[in-house]
């Protein structure tokens, strides 16, 4: 994680608050039911999406990733139906998300670190979404992640941001299981 840490405090002049990560999933049984009604076995993997972050006291989401060696700004504000576009709508729409939900979000700083292979069927959106909705919870104290219920809400809010602003027609598996 020390790439990961060091990188974030290249970019944005300071260590982040902290460092979450979520798995990538395999499905045993039941591929592309679960948002069909049907059956389906998902586990959960060691690989992970870890994910440095620090909240900002505006809307602005700051984003960096060290798989694609590039940054975007955004305004939560801004983010809608394919804005901002490719692997950043997945960070952009979980705060897009649960602000629309109705919780208290700002901006973050972000530096995204990919383990899960990417284009493999092993939901490497949903650990991208689900390590930046486990830090949006605790950096802002939304407390989600103590409950299952809040948990419930983090993966909603997940698979919202995947279905509504990255475009992607999927069910709440790969969040769940991540």
């Amino acid at each position: 994680m020390s790439t990961l840490s060091e990188t974030f405090a290249t970019l944005f002049g300071h260590a982040p608050e902290g460092v979450w990560s979520a798995p990538g999933r395999v499905n045993l049984i039941g591929e592309h039911t679960d948002y069909n009604g049907g059956l389906a076995l998902p586990i959960a993997l060691p690989h992970r999406t870890h994910c440095a972050a620090s909240a900002r006291d505006d809307d602005l989401l700051r984003i960096h990733s060290l798989q694609e060696d590039s940054s975007v700004e955004v305004r939560i504000a801004d983010v809608a139906a394919g804005h901002p576009g490719g692997w950043t709508a997945y960070v952009a729409g979980v705060l897009w998300s649960l602000k629309d939900a109705g919780y208290a979000v700002r901006g973050l700083d972000v530096v995204i670190d990919g383990r899960v292979p990417l284009g493999a069927g092993l939901s490497s959106s949903a650990a991208l979404e689900c390590s930046v909705a486990a830090a949006a919870s605790d950096l802002f104290g939304l407390g989600l992640l103590q409950t299952t219920e809040g948990r419930k809400v983090l993966a909603a809010a997940c698979q919202r941001a995947e279905n509504d602003i990255a475009g992607a027609p999927t069910g709440g598996m790969d969040q769940a299981a991540a």
